[in-house]
């Protein structure tokens, strides 16, 4: 599968799916968030699927939702229906990605922030290289964080930790996120997704059904609840998108 910023390549029982914009910030529009979720789905019914690695560009991993995407210009003239479709995009992408079956790795170089620490968040194994960030710039831009990341942040690290990132705007580094519980390797620059695929591919050589039945029951006791708890994500979000200070916020980052 290939799309303009999606590409899936296979590689025996491991599926190696790379989100690419061409651009300093691999941000994530409407439409990208919609072949990001659609590349996770495509996994549903592969039955021989062992593994997947989820993987930015060799700089960046992804600086989040595109606040410059031409859907934020329209959104004051949308009917309250429409204005919730869009809303709906990143919460969408969040739950394809952690229904993915098998074990998901993420390979992360360079900033990993916002909306890219939400999808990420949704993975199994978080494998960073020493030039990788992570942060959530939300409070900072007049806006929620979303996407069913932040009961996944507490499971993962914590109710301090994700208090300190969210609305302190601490940002860690790859060590950092490692001593917190967010990242499970640590490796040089440059060599995430090599890391990443060695681990799904270790993954891949154990019986593919205790896999996915082991994954499901850690699934079912860590994250039950999530969709419960961050239930009004999308709801939040036209709250934030309609208020002055993120408009003021918006026009402030065009700059």
């Amino acid at each position: 599968m290939k799309t303009q910023t999606v590409t899936i390549a296979r590689d025996g029982g491991v599926a190696i799916v790379t989100y690419d914009r061409r651009g300093r910030a691999n941000a994530m529009s409407f439409d990208i968030m919609d072949e990001l979720a659609n590349a996770a789905l495509s996994f549903t019914d592969d039955i021989d699927l062992r593994g997947v690695v989820l993987t930015g560009t060799d700089r960046i991993f992804s600086a989040g939702m595109d606040l410059s995407d031409p859907v934020f210009d329209q959104i004051n003239d949308m009917s309250y229906q429409e204005k919730r479709h869009y809303s709906e995009r990143g919460p969408r992408l969040a739950r394809a990605w952690a229904a993915i079956e098998v074990p998901v790795i993420c390979a992360i170089e360079g900033p990993c922030l916002a909306g890219g620490l939400a999808l990420a968040s949704m993975c199994d194994f978080r494998v960073a290289s020493q030039s990788a960030r992570f942060g959530a710039p939300e409070v900072q831009m007049a806006h929620n964080m979303g996407w069913h990341s932040v009961p996944r942040l507490i499971a993962l690290v914590g109710v301090q930790a994700t208090r300190r990132i969210l609305l302190a705007g601490e940002e860690w580094g790859a060590d950092e996120a490692k001593r917190l519980g967010f990242a499970d390797e640590v490796c040089e620059p440059g060599s995430a997704l090599v890391t990443a695929r060695e681990m799904s591919e270790r993954i891949a050589t154990y019986p593919g059904l205790a896999v996915r039945m082991i994954k499901r029951q850690i699934d079912a006791s860590a994250h039950a609840l999530d969709y419960a708890t961050s239930a009004f994500d999308k709801d939040q979000q036209l709250v934030a998108w309609m208020s002055d200070d993120f408009q003021t916020a918006r026009a402030r980052f065009a700059k």
